[in-house]
C-alpha cells in the first residue's frame, strides 16, 4: 500500500523490563534498559516501542523517553500499548527505558517488538512510488528530500504534482495560512502480526483535542497505536525550518468510525489538547458545485503540502450526501487519506475518501462532514422521567392582593395549573400535591400524570378548577409541615428522579420548622419560590434550603413572575431548560405584538408559552417557521392549551422540512370585528422550552454571600448525554438586579411598626413595617437575599452546533478506490 512508512521489527528474545525479569535494580526502584536498534538500511527515521503483559501493581510506573518528552505508563493504560514516535535524531538512535516501582516491588513489561520509520519503496503495480516520511525532519539534512518524480501518481495522473508547500502562504489573514495549522500527519501500526507495519494518513483538528480522519486509513483498535503531529512542515524553499521541534500526541479513543457502504470517517480523542492550534470546524451542509475549495494533506507521509497552489482555489466539481468532488486539478496522493477538503470560511466540508480519476473512474471524492456529523451522532438516551411533589402555601397572607387584580391564591392556583397542564401525560411522569397552612395536607398523592389525574388536578380548561381550584386562605405558616408531607410521598430513591417545587409567601411561623425535617429531605432536589415581596420572605433560609438540595431558589413578586417560574421549573425538571424567556407590554387596544425571534438547532421539540398579569384579557401565540409558515393552535401535529393568564403551543421538530434557523413568535388578542374583547395594558412573557438540545444549568455554590462579597455565577452548558456544544458557538446573558438601600436603614428611618394579622397568618413587625413602606411608597422595599437562576436568563443565542442540526439518514452508495 502506497501510504506504508516504515516496518515492525520483533525484539528477540522478548525483553522484561522490571522486579519480573529476576534481574536487580539498576538504580534504587528503577530497572532501566537503553535499546539501541540497528538502524533500518535506508535510515531511521523514528521508532514506536510495543509493550505486552504490562503489570503495574500499586503506583508503579513505565516511563520512556521520547526525545521530546517523556511517555508515563500505569495500571490505568491496561496490559499493552504503544509508545508515541521517538524523535531519534535527539535520541541518538536509541531509547532509554525504566520500570520505576512505587508502592510495590513486583510487576513489569514484556517489550516485544518496535515500529520502524524508513525510506520504503513500493513496487505495487499500480502504486509505483516511494515515501520519505520523516516527521522529526533530520537536521543534518539541511534540505528534505522530495519524492520528485517518484510520488504515487496514482491520483493525480501526470508529474509534476499540482501542489506547493503549505508554508508559501504566509499572510496570516489568509484563510489557508490559519487551516493549514489545524493539519497534521498521523502515524498508526496498521494490520496484525507478523504483517504489520508503519502506516501514515492525514488528519484535521476539528476540535480542542479530536481529530478527523478517513476510516479506512485505520479500525478502532488500530487507532489506538497512533499518534499526530501538527508540526511537519517544510519552509516556503522546502527547507528544514529554523528551531524545527517536531511533537506528538496520542490518539487516546477513537470517538466515532465507519468504514462502510460508502461511509468513510473517523473521529478520535487526543490524549491532551495541542496548545495554540485553531481548528477547522465541521461544516453542517453540503458544499454546492462550483463553491471554491482547498485542501492541505501529507501526501506519500511528505510535509505539509497546499492543493491548488496559490493564490487561486479549487472547485467543487459535484456534491451529494455520500461524496463531494473535485476536478482534475486538485492533486493528492497516498498518505493524502483522510486529509480535509475546506471552504473559504476555514470549515471542513469533507474527508477525502475514494477516487479513480487516472483510469476512467469517478473524480477525487470527499465523505461530507454533514452526512458524517449525522451519522456519527449517538442513540437519544431514553426520556427521563420525574417525581414531583408541588407544596403549595395556602396560609392566611395568601389572600392578599398580587398587585395584578388576583389575590395570591388565585394567581398561585393559575400558575400551579400551567405546570401540570404542560407535563405530558402518559410518559412515565409522576405528580402530587401538598398544601400547608397551620398543618399540611396531602391533597393528592402522588401518581402518573395522566390525562383524568390532570383533570382532577386542575378541571377542565380553562384549567382553573379541581384540587387546585378548590384551595383556599387560612392560617399560620408551617414549611416544615408542608415538606415533610411531600417527602413522605416518595421514601425511597425510585427508578425516577424526585424533585420538590415549594411554593410560600411569607416567613414561617408555626412548628414544624424548616430546620426540623430539612435532614430528611437527603437527596430530593428541592427548588423554591418565595410570592410577594422581599420584605415578607425570608430570602437567605429559603436560598440555603434550595442550595443543600441541588435547586433554585428565585422571588416572584407578582402573579406574572410566579407563572414564569413553574414555567422555568417545568423546563429544567423535564426539559432542557429555557431557550429565551424575556417579558414585554402590551399597549392598552394593542392587538398584536411586535414578533420576538430565537434560535433552533437540533432540537426535537419546542415548547412555546406566554403567561400574563390579568384575568380580564386573554392572548393568543402565533409561531413562524424559518421560512414564514405560521403555526397556531388549530396547525396539524401541534398541540397546547389555554388557562385564564396563559397559554402554550408544543411543536414537534422538523415541522415539516424546518427545524434549524431564527423561529419567531408574537402575541395577539383574540376577536375583531366592532366589539372586540377588552383590551387592558397587559405585562406577558414569552419562554421557549427545548427538549434535546443542551441544557444551561448552574454549578451549585451552596454558600450564603454578605454585603462586599464578590459573586460569580457559574453555569454550563451541556447536552443530556453528557457532550459539549461546539465551543465558542454559544452565548448567555444574564440580568442581575440589585438592592439600592439597606433594609436596615429603612427600617431606622420608618421606626419599627406593630405586627399584623391577616386571615389568621401573623405577619411579624419588620415585616409588617416593611410593607407598610411599600404600601406608601407603591415601591418594593429591597430584597434582602442576592437571587439568581433560570428567570434571570434572558436569552440564549447559539448558532447551529456540530452535528447536532439534523436527524436525516442518507441513502448509501457503492465505494469507489480510496487513496491510502
Amino acid at each position: 500500500m502506497s501510504h506504508i512508512t516504515g516496518s515492525v521489527q520483533q525484539v528477540n528474545p522478548v525483553l522484561t523490563i522490571g522486579p519480573a525479569s529476576g534481574t536487580p535494580p539498576t538504580s534504587p526502584n528503577t530497572w532501566a534498559v537503553n535499546f539501541n536498534p540497528p538502524a533500518a538500511p535506508t535510515g531511521t527515521r523514528l521508532l514506536i516501542l510495543h509493550f505486552r503483559n504490562a503489570s503495574f501493581p500499586a503506583n508503579n510506573r513505565l516511563e520512556v523517553d521520547l526525545g521530546y518528552g517523556t511517555d508515563v505508563f500505569t495500571s490505568a493504560d491496561g496490559a499493552e500499548f504503544w509508545t508515541r514516535p521517538v524523535d531519534v535524531y535527539a535520541t541518538g538512535g536509541s531509547v532509554d527505558i525504566r520500570y520505576i516501582t512505587n508502592g510495590s516491588n513486583a510487576g513489569g513489561v514484556e517489550f516485544d517488538r518496535y515500529g520502524r520509520g524508513e525510506r520504503m519503496h513500493s513496487t505495487h503495480p499500480d502504486h509505483d512510488s516511494f515515501t520519505n516520511s520523516d516527521p522529526f525532519l533530520n537536521p543534518a539534512v539541511p534540505v528534505y528530500e522530495e519524492a520528485g518524480t517518484d510520488y504515487d501518481p496514482f491520483w493525480f495522473c501526470a508529474h509534476p504534482p499540482n501542489w506547493e508547500n503549505a508554508a508559501r502562504i504566509t499572510d496570516p489573514t489568509d484563510v489557508r495560512f490559519r487551516v493549514a495549522q489545524a493539519v497534521g500527519m498521523i502515524v498508526t501500526i496498521h494490520g496484525a502480526p507478523p504483517s504489520e507495519y508503519v502506516s501514515t494518513c492525514s488528519v484535521t483538528l476539528v476540535d480542542a483535542d479530536v481529530i478527523l480522519t478517513a476510516g479506512h486509513c485505520h479500525t478502532p483498535a488500530e487507532g489506538l497505536s497512533s499518534s499526530v503531529t501538527f508540526d511537519y512542515q517544510l519552509t516556503a524553499d522546502g527547507e528544514r525550518p529554523a528551531g524545527y521541534a517536531a511533537r506528538f500526541y496520542k490518539v487516546q479513543e477513537v470517538i466515532a468510525h465507519r468504514y462502510s457502504g460508502g461511509f468513510d470517517y473517523a473521529l478520535s480523542r487526543l490524549a491532551e489538547a495541542p496548545p495554540g492550534i485553531p481548528i477547522a470546524q465541521m461544516r453542517h451542509d453540503i458544499p454546492a458545485p462550483g463553491e471554491q475549495v482547498f485542501g492541505i494533506h501529507h501526501p506519500n507521509g511528505a510535509p505539509k503540502k497546499l492543493s491548488v497552489p496559490g493564490p487561486g482555489f479549487s472547485t467543487v466539481l459535484s456534491s451529494g450526501t455520500m461524496m463531494v468532488r473535485v476536478p482534475g486539478d486538485f492533486h493528492v496522493s497516498g498518505g493524502s487519506s483522510g486529509s480535509g477538503l475546506f471552504d473559504l470560511a476555514g470549515r471542513t466540508i469533507g474527508v477525502l475518501a475514494n477516487g479513480d480519476p487516472c483510469n476512467g473512474g469517478p473524480a477525487l471524492g470527499y465523505f461530507p462532514t454533514a452526512t458524517l456529523m449525522i451519522d456519527s451522532q449517538p442513540a437519544p438516551p431514553p426520556p427521563v422521567t420525574r417525581d414531583v411533589m408541588v407544596v403549595f402555601d395556602r396560609s392566611g397572607s395568601m389572600s392578599l392582593s398580587d398587585g395584578a387584580g388576583r389575590t395570591k391564591i388565585e394567581a398561585a392556583r393559575d400558575a400551579v395549573s400551567l405546570f401540570v397542564q404542560l407535563v405530558l401525560a402518559n410518559t412515565g411522569n409522576r405528580v402530587g400535591l401538598v398544601s400547608f397552612s397551620t398543618t399540611s395536607a396531602t391533597d393528592f398523592a402522588i401518581a402518573p400524570v395522566t390525562p383524568a389525574n390532570k383533570i382532577t388536578l386542575i378541571g377542565s380548561a380553562p384549567f382553573s378548577g379541581g384540587i387546585v381550584g378548590g384551595l383556599e386562605p387560612g392560617g399560620m405558616t408551617s414549611i416544615g409541615e408542608g415538606l415533610d408531607a411531600a417527602r413522605l410521598q416518595f421514601p425511597a430513591p425510585g427508578s425516577n428522579p424526585r424533585a420538590i417545587l415549594l411554593l410560600t409567601d411569607g416567613l414561617q411561623n408555626t412548628p414544624r420548622m424548616i430546620d426540623e425535617v430539612e435532614d430528611d429531605l437527603g437527596s430530593i432536589d428541592v427548588h423554591a419560590i418565595g410570592f410577594g415581596t422581599a420584605s415578607s420572605l425570608d430570602g437567605p433560609l429559603l436560598t440555603a434550603l434550595a442550595n443543600a438540595h441541588n435547586g433554585l431558589y428565585v422571588r416572584a413578586g407578582n402573579g406574572l413572575a410566579l407563572e414564569k417560574f413553574f414555567t422555568n421549573a417545568f423546563g429544567n425538571i423535564f426539559a432542557a431548560g429555557i431557550l429565551f424567556d424575556p417579558e414585554y407590554d402590551l399597549a392598552a387596544d394593542q392587538r398584536v405584538s411586535k414578533p420576538e425571534s430565537f434560535r433552533v438547532c437540533g432540537e426535537e421539540t419546542i415548547c412555546v408559552v406566554a403567561g400574563w398579569d390579568r384575568a380580564d384579557t386573554a392572548l393568543h401565540l402565533v409561531v413562524r417557521t424559518p421560512g414564514g409558515s405560521a403555526i397556531t393552535a388549530g396547525t396539524p401535529g401541534v398541540t397546547g392549551a389555554s388557562g385564564r393568564t396563559w397559554t402554550f403551543l408544543r411543536i414537534p421538530l422538523p415541522h415539516g422540512t424546518e427545524r434549524d434557523g431564527v423561529w419567531t413568535v408574537t402575541v395577539e388578542r383574540p376577536g375583531s370585528g366592532e366589539f372586540p374583547p377588552p383590551a387592558p395594558a397587559t405585562r406577558y412573557f414569552l419562554s421557549v422550552i427545548p427538549e434535546g438540545g443542551p441544557s444551561l444549568l448552574r454549578l451549585a455554590r451552596p454558600r450564603r454571600y454578605y454585603t462586599g462579597d464578590a459573586i460569580n455565577p457559574l453555569v454550563e452548558l451541556r447536552y443530556r448525554d453528557g457532550t459539549w456544544p461546539e465551543p465558542h458557538h454559544a452565548s448567555a446573558t444574564v440580568t442581575v438586579t440589585r438592592p439600592d438601600a439597606g433594609a436596615g436603614n429603612l427600617l431606622s428611618d420608618a421606626k419599627l411598626g406593630a405586627p399584623i394579622t391577616s386571615g389568621g397568618d401573623t405577619i411579624p413587625a419588620r415585616q409588617a413595617t416593611l410593607l407598610g413602606i411599600e404600601s406608601r411608597t407603591h415601591e418594593p422595599a429591597p430584597w434582602r437575599s442576592f437571587l439568581w437562576g433560570s428567570n434571570s436568563v434572558r436569552s440564549i443565542e447559539a448558532p447551529c452546533l456540530v452535528g447536532r442540526c439534523s436527524s436525516r439518514r442518507s441513502k448509501r452508495s457503492s465505494t469507489p478506490r480510496e487513496p491510502r
